[in-house]
């Protein structure tokens, strides 16, 4: 599998591959009934991406238009009513600008708090793993889709591994490619697996 981004050479001669920098997302936020973002903004929680729980895990980047009607998403959502088998207990972080935010009705003032999941579903997608983020500005994407393949736009989901390097780019909206993204993302995991059970059994020994 491949490597992602700019890579470096220490003075060793050990190569050094792009890792994902810590980017704050909006993981809940609370709502007031007044249609303005700035409102929003003050209420927001911001939050990281837990990779203490999803050492491997999947982002995949939409914007608004994809979020609402699920446009470029067709493999995806395919694979959820289909084959949600295959996804059980696979980490996606769906990361959508806050610009897309769906605040609520301004007359409605009896409910302040809604769970940032419910704006994601129109797209049809209940997963156990999965994760809806916000982000504002384009930190989140130049984080990921750095040295990105040319081929790629913001509707590609990434695969990051346990060292936040990213192996792979995919189009949500090939089944193929969604197939080759589980099937990668169980890759890793194993392999990640495996090392610490290796590693465990080496602290046992000694």
């Amino acid at each position: 599998m491949a490597y992602y981004g700019p890579k470096t050479v220490s003075a060793k001669g050990d190569t050094i591959y792009y890792s994902v920098p810590d980017v704050s997302f909006i993981g809940n936020y609370k709502i007031h009934p007044v249609y303005e973002v700035n409102v929003i903004k003050a209420n927001w929680d911001s939050t990281l991406i837990d990779t203490t729980n999803y050492p491997v895990y999947i982002a995949l980047f939409l914007d608004g238009a994809l979020k609402n009607d699920g446009y470029k998403l067709k493999a995806l959502i395919d694979y959820v009513q289909y084959k949600a088998k295959e996804l059980k207990d696979v980490p996606v972080f769906f990361v959508s600008d806050v610009k897309s935010a769906r605040p609520l009705n301004p007359a409605d003032t009896t409910n302040y708090n809604k769970e940032l999941k419910g704006d994601f579903d129109s797209l049809k997608i209940n997963l156990p793993d999965f994760h809806p983020l916000l982000t504002e500005g384009k930190t989140a994407n130049e984080a990921y889709f750095k040295g990105k393949p040319y081929y790629v736009f913001n509707y590609f989901a990434v695969l990051v591994d346990k060292h936040r390097h990213i192996r792979g780019y995919y189009d949500p909206n090939q089944n193929s490619e969604v197939k080759r993204l589980v099937q990668e993302y169980k890759h890793l995991k194993t392999k990640d697996e495996y090392a610490n059970t290796l590693k465990k059994n080496d602290l046992e020994q000694k």
